[in-house]
Parts: C-alpha cells; structure tokens; sequence
C-alpha cells in the first residue's frame, strides 16, 4: 500500500503557483502508509490518529459497538476496519441496514457466522422495530449464556447518523436500547474538523478514480489544495471523494489543476456527486456504464445498496463493476505505475 508522490517533477517546474503556497508542503510524500492508514481509513490530523487508537484496543475484545457520524463521515469503512483488525476477520463481513435486517435477523445472523454484521441507519428504527431489535439482541445474549446456536457472529456493529443517546433523551429513541447499543462508541469527525487529512485523501482517491477511469493521472497542479482546504465539506469525505471523482474525469492532462476542480458552494451531493459527462460522444462502453453508475450512486447520496437496487443489479455486480482495472497507459508520465493505493 503506497501514497501518491504528487510533487510536480521537472518537466511541471514551470507550473505557475497561483495560491503564493508551496504544494510540496501540503502533499503527502513523505508519510509512511503504516502510519497514516489503519485498514482502508486514513488520517494524519491527532483526531484521526486518536482514534485509531481506540480502535486498535477494542476491536479484539468487543461483542457490540456504535460508530455514531454524520452522512458521508465514513461508516461504513469504519466498520469494515473493525472487522479486518478484529477477531471476525477470518468470517464474513455482512452489511445492512437496520430495517431490512430485522425483516429476517435469523438469515442475516447465519450468512454473518463468525464475521461482523453491520447494521446502518439505526436511528431511523420505527418505535415497533426498535423493540423487535431489542428482543432480538437480548435472546442472543441468552443463547450465548446457555451455549445454544454457536454458530452466529462474532461481533456486531451499529451505524448512525445521529447520537442515540441524544434521541433517546429527547423521546425519540427507546432508552434501553440506545443504552445497550452505545455502551462502547466511536464518533466519526466532520472532514472541517480534519482539514489536515484532505491532502492525503485526495491522493488516495485520485489514485483510486484515475484507475477507475483509466487516465494517466499523476497528482495535483499549485492551488488545488488551497481550493480544497477552504470549502468545509457539508458532505464530508463522501463529498471530496465525488468531487476527486469528478476533477479526474474533468482532466485533460497529467495532473488537476484548479480548474478540473468543479465548483464548491453547493449542499451536500448536489451537483458535484456525478461526473460530469467528457466532451463529445465517447464510444467506450466501458467509461460509458461507468458514468451512468457514478450518476445513480449521487442519485443515492452515495449509497451503494440503494444504487444497486435502482440500477437492479446485486450489490456485490456494483461493487465489482466500480472496481478499479489496471489498464496499460494507466501510469506516471516517468514510466512507473503511480503509488497511491487503497487496496
């Protein structure tokens, strides 16, 4: 696993810097990956890093955790952290939402044996299905005493949007059960609250859209980051994954420059989710399905179970359909593959 070294090489000396700051200085090219990364999450700001502490300590141990962000904080990648560092990581790792999991627990329980189950949106819980949820975890915790039905999960993670805690207090949320599901919690940042980790995600994605899309990309011109760094993100790191997304589809050479950028003064996944379409009729069909996916997942805020059912695929179709193919011509200008990775 590497980082883009995205400093512009000789033949780029000449590119003008137009923000009066040195792009050297905000690119992370000196960062060791192992530092920075804990499974597919980055982050270099003393939030980040706090916790992945945290997270290294209690994945071994826990039976049940809240991860509690705001829309686009990273969820769901949290989760699958938990699961590669963690007991669970030799079983399966079986994502769904809350409402959809309590329609059949028993089916998600048993594909989930020895993995993690991830339960998304669990704050949208009707008052019935919060009941159902909470008979059904602690029927689990009686199984488990009496050593009935071994064969389940080894831990279970529960995503939201918002503070159970703070649901339950206003009387939307059954006390119970939020005290039960966030007895071990971790709270995602806002991205404006970890500006510092924007230069290394950018890299991250760029490496990771430049493959998707199939062009040569090596990394960013002068006064991209001073762009990036002064938006606050509603969308959070969703949002500067679309706006990547969108800049390296935009981009005529080897590297982003300001103007690949599209524009940052919108709400959260407006128009900057989808990529916009190339100049001209494009006959690969390839870069063709690509495009219409990458719209329908903005149409979903990014969703990929919610695309897949709007595309009517499955969702492990989507997932391999936006996995990235290395071409031939996907290099740096200097004849070697790019070093930016998040495999």
């Amino acid at each position: 696993m590497y980082l883009a070294q995205i400093v512009a090489d000789e033949s780029n000396d000449a590119l003008p810097n137009s923000n009066g700051l040195d792009p050297e200085a905000l690119q992370p090219i000196s960062l060791q990956p192992e530092r920075w990364m804990l499974g597919p999450m980055a982050g270099r700001s003393l939030v980040m890093q706090h916790l992945f502490s945290r997270m290294r300590c209690t994945a071994p141990h826990f039976r049940l955790v809240n991860i509690e962000g705001c829309e686009g904080t990273g969820k769901l990648l949290a989760a699958q952290t938990l699961h590669q560092i963690g007991p669970a990581s030799q079983g399966p790792f079986v994502p769904s939402i809350a409402a959809e999991f309590l329609r059949d627990p028993e089916a998600f329980w048993k594909e989930a044996c020895g993995g993690l189950v991830y339960l998304s949106r669990v704050e949208e819980l009707p008052t019935e299905l919060q009941r159902l949820l909470r008979d059904f975890l602690e029927r689990v915790a009686h199984e488990r005493i009496r050593a009935q039905k071994p064969q389940a999960p080894l831990q279970l993670v529960v995503g939201s949007s918002q503070s159970l805690r703070r649901l339950a207090g206003a009387g939307a949320f059954r006390s119970d059960l939020a005290s039960h599901l966030t007895a071990i919690r971790f709270t995602l940042p806002l991205l404006r609250d970890r500006k510092d980790d924007i230069p290394l995600l950018a890299a991250l994605f760029l490496r990771r859209w430049s493959l998707v899309h199939q062009k040569p990309l090596r990394g960013f011109a002068s006064g991209v980051f001073t762009r990036l760094l002064a938006y606050d993100w509603p969308g959070n790191v969703r949002e500067l994954e679309s706006v990547i997304a969108t800049s390296a589809l935009e981009c005529s050479g080897q590297w982003v420059r300001p103007i690949d950028i599209p524009r940052l003064n919108w709400p959260v996944l407006a128009t900057a989710s989808a990529p916009a379409e190339p100049n001209g009729d494009d006959p690969n069909l390839d870069r063709a399905i690509l495009r219409h996916i990458t719209r329908i997942l903005a149409r979903a805020n990014g969703n990929k179970v919610r695309a897949a059912k709007m595309l009517g695929i499955s969702r492990s179709t989507l997932y391999r359909l936006l996995e990235p193919q290395p071409a031939a011509g996907v290099a740096s200008g200097d004849g070697q593959e790019p070093a930016v990775s998040v495999e």
